[in-house]
């Protein structure tokens, strides 16, 4: 049966990817100056990231409506395909899911649409969905598709560094405070996160330079890794490619590595996590 994938804009899947495997996508939105706009047909990242640290007021974000995701199942329809699946994030890390879940009880009776909470974000998302285009393509359908992603979810790890606290004071994603703000600056720390099943993006305290927040990255991922298991690697990035040599390489001494993965990380997710950002994420392969 033909399956149509949609997924999330944040995601952090290229765009020629999608395009290629003609993956959908539900937008998140940016709110500039009280105008909404979607975050990649509507947004140039570039222009974006260099606005990042002029923005007054600072802009807020928004999910996809339902009416996108409705727009965008009956384009499948047109499109031949037979089913839908949309692998989405769980309800408690964002709402983005229920416009796709709204969208869906108002065309089942077209086509079949199957709703996957993966529980993961970011470039974690995206590689869950990467391998639902692999397993699709091995002739899986979507029921054996979503027993194979609920055991790779389970070991699929994101963690990164953004440059500075900035874009967390400017979201409200830790309260600012005069103290915070100059040792911060004075110890050059680099703010940590990881990306937890069904919590989203949760701080992981800091590191004093890009070096030591990496490091930091290094042990934890070798910490979540299972012996014996085969990896890919996924390294996004904000304007930052210049750590991903030493990040494949120190990471390939301490566990196996199969294909690596250059992504960029999109508007929505800069905003929270800021320029200069690196997200490291790796997920088991599958052949």
């Amino acid at each position: 049966m033909k399956v149509k994938i949609v997924t999330d804009s944040h995601a952090c899947l290229p765009m020629e990817f999608m395009k290629k495997e003609n993956i959908g996508y539900l937008e998140s939105l940016m709110i500039i100056d009280e105008k909404d706009y979607k975050e990649l047909s509507e947004i140039d990242r570039n222009d974006f990231i260099k606005q990042i640290p002029l923005f007054n007021p600072y802009p807020k974000t928004s999910i996809g409506s339902p009416q996108h995701a409705l727009d965008i199942f009956e384009q499948a329809i047109k499109e031949g395909y037979k089913e839908i699946f949309y692998i989405g994030v769980s309800p408690t890390i964002s709402n983005q899911y229920n416009s796709a879940k709204v969208a869906a009880k108002k065309i089942n009776d077209k086509i079949n649409v199957t709703l996957y909470e993966c529980g993961l974000s970011t470039a974690s998302q995206g590689a869950l969905v990467l391998n639902a285009v692999k397993l699709l393509k091995k002739g899986r359908n979507v029921s054996e598709v979503i027993e194979e992603l609920n055991k790779l979810k389970q070991h699929t790890h994101t963690l990164g560094m953004s440059q500075s606290f900035e874009a967390l004071f400017k979201t409200g994603k830790i309260q600012k405070k005069m103290s915070l703000n100059v040792i911060s600056k004075l110890m050059k720390l680099k703010p940590m996160f990881e990306v937890i099943l069904d919590e989203g993006v949760q701080s992981r305290g800091a590191g004093k330079g890009n070096k030591s927040a990496l490091q930091k990255v290094y042990e934890r991922l070798e910490e979540l890794a299972q012996e014996g298991t085969e990896y890919d690697l996924f390294l996004s990035d904000v304007n930052n490619t210049h750590h991903f040599k030493t990040i494949e390489e120190e990471l390939g001494k301490v566990m196996s590595i199969k294909d690596v993965h250059y992504w960029k990380i999109p508007p929505v997710v800069i905003h929270s996590l800021g320029t200069e950002s690196v997200q490291v994420t790796i997920s088991p392969h599958v052949n």
